[in-house]
Protein backbone atom coordinates (compact mmCIF):
# COMPACT_ATOMS: atom_id res chain seq x y z
CA UNK A 1 0.00 0.00 0.00
CA UNK A 2 2.93 2.58 0.87
CA UNK A 3 4.98 1.96 -2.15
CA UNK A 4 2.24 2.40 -4.78
CA UNK A 5 1.48 5.58 -2.85
CA UNK A 6 4.24 7.19 -3.01
CA UNK A 7 5.01 6.08 -6.47
CA UNK A 8 1.69 7.83 -7.34
CA UNK A 9 1.98 10.92 -5.32
CA UNK A 10 5.56 12.22 -6.85
CA UNK A 11 4.78 11.23 -10.59
CA UNK A 12 1.05 13.64 -9.84
CA UNK A 13 3.05 16.38 -8.46
CA UNK A 14 5.79 16.06 -11.16
CA UNK A 15 5.56 19.55 -13.77
CA UNK A 16 7.41 19.11 -17.06
CA UNK A 17 9.69 21.85 -18.07
CA UNK A 18 11.98 22.73 -20.96
CA UNK A 19 15.27 22.24 -19.49
CA UNK A 20 15.05 19.29 -17.69
CA UNK A 21 13.32 17.28 -21.27
CA UNK A 22 16.44 16.11 -21.92
CA UNK A 23 17.11 13.97 -18.42
CA UNK A 24 14.10 11.44 -19.07
CA UNK A 25 16.02 9.81 -22.13
CA UNK A 26 19.67 10.40 -20.66
CA UNK A 27 18.17 8.59 -17.03
CA UNK A 28 17.01 6.09 -19.07
CA UNK A 29 19.96 6.06 -21.54
CA UNK A 30 21.73 5.68 -17.90
CA UNK A 31 20.45 3.17 -16.70
CA UNK A 32 20.77 1.03 -19.81
CA UNK A 33 24.25 1.35 -19.54
CA UNK A 34 24.93 1.13 -16.08
CA UNK A 35 23.08 -2.42 -16.32
CA UNK A 36 24.56 -3.45 -19.63
CA UNK A 37 28.17 -2.76 -17.91
CA UNK A 38 27.14 -4.60 -14.74
CA UNK A 39 26.27 -7.49 -16.84
CA UNK A 40 29.05 -7.78 -18.67
CA UNK A 41 31.21 -7.28 -15.67
CA UNK A 42 29.09 -9.87 -13.14
CA UNK A 43 29.79 -11.90 -16.28
CA UNK A 44 33.93 -11.79 -16.45
CA UNK A 45 33.65 -12.43 -12.43
CA UNK A 46 31.77 -15.43 -12.80
CA UNK A 47 28.66 -14.82 -10.89
CA UNK A 48 25.74 -16.33 -11.53
CA UNK A 49 22.09 -16.85 -11.28
CA UNK A 50 20.64 -14.57 -7.88
CA UNK A 51 24.20 -13.35 -7.52
CA UNK A 52 24.35 -12.08 -10.98
CA UNK A 53 21.32 -10.01 -10.79
CA UNK A 54 22.19 -9.10 -7.29
CA UNK A 55 25.51 -7.84 -8.52
CA UNK A 56 23.33 -5.80 -11.37
CA UNK A 57 21.07 -3.94 -9.22
CA UNK A 58 23.76 -3.35 -6.89
CA UNK A 59 25.83 -1.53 -9.70
CA UNK A 60 22.49 0.15 -11.34
CA UNK A 61 20.55 1.44 -8.87
CA UNK A 62 20.54 4.11 -6.52
CA UNK A 63 20.21 5.99 -3.43
CA UNK A 64 18.62 9.06 -4.84
CA UNK A 65 15.35 9.48 -2.84
CA UNK A 66 17.93 9.54 0.55
CA UNK A 67 20.95 10.88 -0.30
CA UNK A 68 20.65 11.96 -4.28
CA UNK A 69 17.74 14.58 -3.50
CA UNK A 70 18.91 15.93 -0.04
CA UNK A 71 22.47 16.94 -1.56
CA UNK A 72 20.36 18.65 -4.63
CA UNK A 73 18.59 21.05 -2.02
CA UNK A 74 21.54 21.36 -0.26
CA UNK A 75 24.22 22.45 -2.91
CA UNK A 76 21.64 25.01 -4.65
CA UNK A 77 20.40 26.38 -1.87
CA UNK A 78 23.54 27.32 -0.27
CA UNK A 79 26.56 29.39 -1.55
CA UNK A 80 28.08 29.59 -4.31
CA UNK A 81 25.05 29.38 -5.60
CA UNK A 82 22.76 31.11 -3.53
CA UNK A 83 23.66 34.35 -1.86
CA UNK A 84 21.35 36.99 0.19
CA UNK A 85 18.55 34.95 0.53
CA UNK A 86 18.22 34.51 -3.15
CA UNK A 87 18.95 30.91 -4.97
CA UNK A 88 18.32 31.57 -8.37
CA UNK A 89 19.21 28.18 -9.48
CA UNK A 90 16.99 26.01 -6.83
CA UNK A 91 14.02 25.61 -8.71
CA UNK A 92 15.87 24.13 -11.77
CA UNK A 93 17.97 21.65 -9.57
CA UNK A 94 14.70 20.64 -7.97
CA UNK A 95 13.06 19.95 -10.88
CA UNK A 96 15.57 18.44 -12.63
CA UNK A 97 16.56 15.77 -9.36
CA UNK A 98 12.24 15.28 -8.74
CA UNK A 99 12.53 13.67 -12.78
CA UNK A 100 15.42 11.71 -12.03
CA UNK A 101 14.38 10.51 -8.46
CA UNK A 102 10.64 9.30 -9.99
CA UNK A 103 12.63 7.97 -13.05
CA UNK A 104 15.05 5.47 -10.15
CA UNK A 105 12.15 4.80 -7.97
CA UNK A 106 10.27 3.24 -10.60
CA UNK A 107 13.33 1.24 -11.99
CA UNK A 108 14.02 0.38 -8.39
CA UNK A 109 10.58 -1.19 -7.65
CA UNK A 110 10.14 -2.96 -11.12
CA UNK A 111 13.83 -3.74 -12.36
CA UNK A 112 15.37 -4.03 -8.91
CA UNK A 113 12.37 -5.94 -8.01
CA UNK A 114 12.25 -8.01 -10.31
CA UNK A 115 15.99 -8.81 -10.52
CA UNK A 116 15.85 -9.75 -6.77
CA UNK A 117 12.29 -11.35 -6.54
CA UNK A 118 11.55 -13.07 -10.59
CA UNK A 119 13.42 -16.67 -9.64
CA UNK A 120 15.09 -17.92 -12.53
CA UNK A 121 16.86 -15.71 -15.82
CA UNK A 122 14.03 -15.71 -18.20
CA UNK A 123 12.14 -12.86 -19.90
CA UNK A 124 8.33 -14.21 -19.24
CA UNK A 125 9.35 -15.08 -15.90
CA UNK A 126 10.70 -10.97 -15.41
CA UNK A 127 7.62 -9.97 -17.06
CA UNK A 128 4.98 -11.61 -15.00
CA UNK A 129 6.89 -10.70 -12.02
CA UNK A 130 6.53 -6.69 -12.85
CA UNK A 131 3.30 -7.07 -13.99
CA UNK A 132 2.05 -8.43 -10.59
CA UNK A 133 3.40 -5.56 -9.05
CA UNK A 134 1.14 -2.82 -7.57
CA UNK A 135 3.87 0.13 -8.22
CA UNK A 136 3.66 -0.62 -11.64
CA UNK A 137 -0.19 0.42 -11.81
CA UNK A 138 0.03 3.36 -9.56
CA UNK A 139 2.15 5.09 -13.03
CA UNK A 140 -0.34 4.09 -15.10
CA UNK A 141 -2.97 5.62 -12.08
CA UNK A 142 -1.29 8.96 -12.10
CA UNK A 143 -0.68 9.80 -15.96
CA UNK A 144 -4.56 8.81 -16.26
CA UNK A 145 -5.35 11.39 -13.51
CA UNK A 146 -2.69 13.69 -14.37
CA UNK A 147 -4.55 13.35 -18.42
CA UNK A 148 -7.96 13.78 -17.02
CA UNK A 149 -7.17 17.29 -15.03
CA UNK A 150 -8.59 15.97 -11.92
CA UNK A 151 -7.27 17.93 -9.21
CA UNK A 152 -6.44 15.74 -5.76
CA UNK A 153 -5.66 18.13 -3.57
CA UNK A 154 -9.57 19.52 -3.41
CA UNK A 155 -10.33 15.60 -2.45
CA UNK A 156 -9.93 13.32 0.93
CA UNK A 157 -7.53 11.14 -0.78
CA UNK A 158 -4.71 14.57 -1.31
CA UNK A 159 -3.82 14.12 2.68
CA UNK A 160 -3.78 10.24 3.21
CA UNK A 161 -1.15 10.48 -0.17
CA UNK A 162 0.97 12.92 1.58
CA UNK A 163 1.17 10.54 5.02
CA UNK A 164 1.96 7.38 3.16
CA UNK A 165 4.74 9.03 1.49
CA UNK A 166 6.12 10.29 4.44
CA UNK A 167 5.54 6.57 5.90
CA UNK A 168 7.64 5.13 2.92
CA UNK A 169 10.47 6.85 3.71
CA UNK A 170 10.43 5.99 7.21
CA UNK A 171 9.79 2.55 5.94
CA UNK A 172 12.58 2.25 4.16
CA UNK A 173 14.98 3.40 6.85
CA UNK A 174 14.20 1.66 9.67
CA UNK A 175 14.12 -2.12 7.43
CA UNK A 176 17.55 -1.15 6.00
CA UNK A 177 18.43 -0.22 9.33
CA UNK A 178 17.69 -3.54 11.11
CA UNK A 179 18.84 -5.52 8.24
CA UNK A 180 22.20 -3.70 8.11
CA UNK A 181 22.14 -3.97 12.41
CA UNK A 182 22.10 -7.89 11.88
CA UNK A 183 24.54 -8.29 8.66
CA UNK A 184 27.86 -9.53 9.93
CA UNK A 185 30.39 -6.48 7.94
CA UNK A 186 33.30 -8.16 7.63
CA UNK A 187 36.37 -7.34 4.92
CA UNK A 188 34.92 -6.20 1.61
CA UNK A 189 34.97 -9.03 -0.89
CA UNK A 190 35.02 -8.96 -4.64
CA UNK A 191 31.10 -8.42 -4.87
CA UNK A 192 31.07 -5.74 -2.82
CA UNK A 193 34.11 -4.22 -4.17
CA UNK A 194 32.91 -4.73 -7.80
CA UNK A 195 29.55 -3.07 -7.04
CA UNK A 196 31.13 0.08 -5.28
CA UNK A 197 33.22 0.47 -8.40
CA UNK A 198 30.60 0.39 -10.54
CA UNK A 199 28.48 2.79 -8.94
CA UNK A 200 30.37 5.45 -7.73
CA UNK A 201 33.01 5.34 -10.50
CA UNK A 202 31.86 3.95 -13.56
CA UNK A 203 28.19 5.29 -13.55
CA UNK A 204 29.82 9.36 -13.25
CA UNK A 205 31.56 7.98 -16.41
CA UNK A 206 28.96 7.30 -18.07
CA UNK A 207 26.69 9.78 -16.96
CA UNK A 208 29.80 12.40 -18.17
CA UNK A 209 29.53 10.38 -21.74
CA UNK A 210 25.87 10.80 -22.31
CA UNK A 211 25.97 14.62 -21.34
CA UNK A 212 29.02 15.14 -23.57
CA UNK A 213 27.31 13.23 -26.57
CA UNK A 214 23.76 14.88 -25.76
CA UNK A 215 25.13 18.74 -25.73
CA UNK A 216 22.02 20.32 -24.43
CA UNK A 217 22.20 19.93 -21.19
CA UNK A 218 22.50 23.18 -19.48
CA UNK A 219 24.94 23.63 -16.72
CA UNK A 220 23.00 23.19 -13.99
CA UNK A 221 21.31 19.94 -15.26
CA UNK A 222 24.45 18.74 -15.92
CA UNK A 223 25.58 19.14 -12.32
CA UNK A 224 22.83 17.34 -11.07
CA UNK A 225 22.23 14.51 -13.47
CA UNK A 226 26.40 14.22 -12.97
CA UNK A 227 25.87 13.92 -9.09
CA UNK A 228 22.82 11.13 -9.36
CA UNK A 229 24.95 8.97 -11.10
CA UNK A 230 27.43 9.15 -8.59
CA UNK A 231 24.97 8.55 -5.62
CA UNK A 232 25.41 5.07 -3.69
CA UNK A 233 23.56 1.78 -4.18
CA UNK A 234 19.70 2.13 -3.50
CA UNK A 235 18.52 1.26 0.48
CA UNK A 236 15.44 -0.12 -0.98
CA UNK A 237 16.82 -3.02 -2.63
CA UNK A 238 17.29 -4.63 0.76
CA UNK A 239 13.45 -4.57 1.61
CA UNK A 240 13.60 -6.53 -1.60
CA UNK A 241 16.09 -8.89 -1.04
CA UNK A 242 14.87 -9.41 2.76
CA UNK A 243 10.72 -10.09 1.65
CA UNK A 244 12.45 -12.74 -1.37
CA UNK A 245 15.27 -13.92 0.35
CA UNK A 246 17.29 -13.51 -2.34
CA UNK A 247 21.16 -12.76 -0.69
CA UNK A 248 19.72 -10.50 1.85
CA UNK A 249 23.42 -10.47 3.73
CA UNK A 250 25.50 -9.62 0.94
CA UNK A 251 22.81 -7.00 -0.44
CA UNK A 252 23.40 -4.89 2.93
CA UNK A 253 26.42 -5.22 3.06
CA UNK A 254 27.74 -4.30 0.03
CA UNK A 255 25.39 -0.82 0.22
CA UNK A 256 26.98 -0.51 3.83
CA UNK A 257 30.47 -0.26 1.76
CA UNK A 258 29.03 1.34 -1.00
CA UNK A 259 27.27 4.25 1.19
CA UNK A 260 31.03 4.67 3.30
CA UNK A 261 32.87 4.52 0.24
CA UNK A 262 30.59 7.31 -0.98
CA UNK A 263 31.55 9.97 1.83
CA UNK A 264 34.98 10.10 -0.15
CA UNK A 265 33.86 9.66 -3.62
CA UNK A 266 30.47 11.50 -3.91
CA UNK A 267 32.19 15.02 -2.17
CA UNK A 268 35.03 14.44 -5.15
CA UNK A 269 31.64 14.15 -7.50
CA UNK A 270 30.30 17.50 -6.67
CA UNK A 271 33.49 19.51 -6.52
CA UNK A 272 34.18 17.90 -9.82
CA UNK A 273 30.99 18.89 -11.56
CA UNK A 274 30.91 22.08 -10.58
CA UNK A 275 34.44 22.20 -12.30
CA UNK A 276 33.14 20.28 -15.34
CA UNK A 277 29.96 22.37 -15.42
CA UNK A 278 30.20 25.85 -14.10
CA UNK A 279 26.79 27.28 -13.70
CA UNK A 280 27.87 31.20 -14.07
CA UNK A 281 28.94 31.81 -10.18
Amino acid sequence: VVLPAFIFYSMYLYRPDAATAILLPAGIALLLADSAAAYLIAKALGFTGDEKNTFRALSTLSNAGQIGIALILMIFSHPPYASDGAAPYLDEARGAIVLLLILMNIAINTVGASLLGAKGNSLSSTVKFIISMPAVYAIFAAAAVRTGGIALEQTFLWPVLSHFTGAFIILTTITAGAQLHRTPIGRPDLFTIGTSINKLFLSPLIAFAIIMLAGVFTPVTAQVFFIYAAVPSSFSLILFAVDYNCCPHRVAKSILYSSAFGLVTLTCAIRLAQYLFPAGV
